[in-house]
């Protein structure tokens, strides 16, 4: 029986825009439902229940960090971002992660410029490079998608994750 999964995709947003649609993208093309921000509506809850609320029914967890550590949360201190990771982390979230190389080219608004968040994006990187996962570091978007297509392809293969299995499947065909 095919199962789908489902994907949270987690970045800064304005300065990595193509670098989503591409991922996006990638998840589509392998017949998987990517789920993020752009996809959030209006709604009764406070953005950050709508974010955990996501995340917790995702199967999988990719991370692109680029060159800007983002919006901060007040009470935390930290960017939405890496409370996202800490969050998914927290829950068991098998975690994709895609770090910015040294070498990409970004023009000047793809970088982070206030000192305090490019320490807390140092910060940030060094965290997750550091956590045990297998981080993949990228140099442009083309680059990126074909790092994610690999990686969603080798966890689906391996997977344990729920999943999603269309509601009129024969539930004998479950067991097999």
């Amino acid at each position: 029986m095919e199962k789908k999964y489902s994907f949270f995709i987690s970045s800064t947003y304005e300065d990595l825009k193509e670098e989503r649609d591409a991922v996006i993208h990638t998840v589509l093309t392998l017949g998987q439902f990517p789920v993020g921000m752009e996809m959030f509506s209006a709604a009764n809850m406070d953005q950050w229940n709508i974010i955990k609320k996501s995340i917790d029914s995702c199967d999988y967890y990719i991370l692109i960090i680029g060159n800007r550590y983002g919006s901060i949360d007040e009470t935390t201190g930290k960017s939405y971002t890496e409370k996202e990771f800490d969050y998914a982390i927290s829950q068991g979230i098998p975690v994709l992660a895609f770090i910015a190389g040294d070498s990409i080219n970004l023009t000047l608004s793809k970088i982070e410029q206030d000192a305090e968040k490019i320490i807390g994006l140092r910060n940030f990187k060094e965290k997750v490079k550091k956590s045990g996962l297998y981080v993949s570091f990228w140099n442009n978007k083309d680059k990126l998608e074909a790092l994610v297509s690999q990686s969603i392809s080798k966890s689906m293969l391996k997977s344990d994750r729920p999943g999603w299995i269309r509601s009129n499947t024969n539930v004998n065909d479950l067991n097999e």
